[in-house]
């Protein structure tokens, strides 16, 4: 008779091969759950808490005990609530998927037909999964209806570096650091998922994972409800991009002189030249980009402008403001379409990720911003340093087009 969590795991699991195809399986559950669909997509590439409607259903549970575990999860209950270390009271610590999640982990681990690497990533997918429960059930209760999108965006400008989210840029990612942070060898868990020999580890491994999600969306959660009750509501059509955006976009011939003259007067300045809400409208243009790689390259190109090696700021933006005006002359139907800058920065955002660019001018112009981000952030990944160099120039443009409506409110004292 079984005496633990594992032992009856292991007699009711004994059937299970964890093999490569195996932990296929399960990659491909976790991405099935990540891609169900738009709400789902949008939710973990995005940084948004609330908006999109994500669930863990029921049907979710039985496709996992019945193409994963291949097992009746009544049974299994029956019988690990019958053991004196299990209290069925504790809803985290006893619910079955949970526990399977530990043995999970605690089978890959130990699997002799599984490489390192195979091991590692499998434990991370089922940490994955076993997170997924725990904060679509949180969101739930916070948000029983889709919050409003500008008011979350708001909410998230007002998030400091200290939350995941902020740091990381996306839900996924602040899942996969997490999953990565409990199944690393040198983690508090360690133990419990290598060995597996005492109940109340494997309790404390379900408890902790959850509690830390619970007091996440708790802490954004306060924020968002002080953000709705203020009225505050950030966009890429709110009215600090449409202050300027109308008269810019509805006279393309403007000189790019007085932009220009502008961005080089204020960005010595970094109170002055960047502005939480303004990034907060690039971070929901750009998914991709770490916020915090964001704000490190333009506090550098701050800090930086003045120093005799760091002309290339300098041109970047002369080049940027030119490509840019340039860009508007040659497509105005930007302007009777649709006043509004979000277009534009939609727009030159695609302009400049194209990788089929011929234009002599942009491929300078994205070879200078690349260097920009790589002196600023340190990092040399490609696909990392081309985002933050979208990232960078679309908010040049950003913060040169809300020049009168900055200029004005300082003068007006708001």
């Amino acid at each position: 008779m079984a005496n633990s969590v594992k032992e009856v795991f292991d007699e009711e699991c004994s059937h299970l091969v964890i093999d490569p195809k195996f932990v296929k399986k399960i990659s491909d559950y976790r991405t099935a759950f990540e891609m169900k669909d738009p709400d789902h997509a949008t939710f973990f590439g995005g940084n948004l808490t609330g908006v999109q409607k994500v669930r863990f259903l029921q049907s979710d549970r039985d496709a996992w005990f019945e193409e994963i575990l291949e097992i009746n999860d009544i049974i299994l209950q029956d019988k690990l609530h019958s053991l004196p270390s299990v209290d069925p009271e504790r809803n985290v610590a006893s619910d079955v998927m949970n526990l399977s999640c530990v043995w999970l982990m605690h089978a890959i681990y130990n699997s002799k037909k599984l490489n390192d690497a195979q091991k590692k990533q499998g434990m991370i997918d089922v940490a994955m999964v076993m997170q997924f429960k725990f904060l679509t059930s949180r969101l739930y209760r916070l948000f029983r209806y889709p919050a409003d999108p500008e008011t979350a965006a708001a909410a998230y400008a007002q998030l400091s570096m200290k939350y995941a989210i902020k740091q990381l840029g996306n839900w996924r990612a602040v899942l996969e650091a997490r999953a990565q942070e409990i199944t690393s060898k040198t983690g508090i868990h360690h133990r419990a998922i290598s060995q597996m020999d005492n109940d109340n580890g494997v309790f404390y491994l379900l408890t902790d994972s959850q509690g830390r999600i619970r007091d996440m969306l708790k802490n954004i959660y306060d924020v968002f409800l002080k953000t709705h009750q203020s009225g505050a509501r950030i966009s890429v059509t709110s009215n600090i991009a449409e202050y300027d955006g109308k008269e810019i976009l509805k006279d393309v011939t403007k000189s790019t002189l007085a932009y220009t003259r502008y961005i080089h007067s204020i960005i010595t300045d970094k109170n002055s030249f960047v502005k939480p809400e303004l990034l907060s409208i690039i971070e929901n243009l750009m998914h991709s980009t770490p916020p915090k790689l964001i704000l490190e390259s333009l506090n550098w190109m701050s800090a930086n402008y003045n120093q005799a090696s760091a002309g290339i700021i300098q041109e970047v933006i002369d080049e940027a403001m030119v490509h840019a005006f340039d860009y508007l002359a040659q497509n105005r139907s930007i302007a009777s379409a649709n006043p509004d800058i979000g277009l534009l920065l939609s727009r030159l955002k695609g302009v400049y990720m194209s990788s089929r660019s011929t234009d002599p001018a942009l491929i300078q112009l994205r070879q200078k911003a690349e260097q920009i981000a790589k002196f600023a952030t340190g990092n040399r990944h490609p696909s990392v340093i081309a985002s933050v160099r979208t990232s960078l120039l679309l908010y040049v443009i950003l913060r040169a087009f809300t020049m009168r409506y900055y200029s004005t409110n300082a003068i007006s004292g708001r």
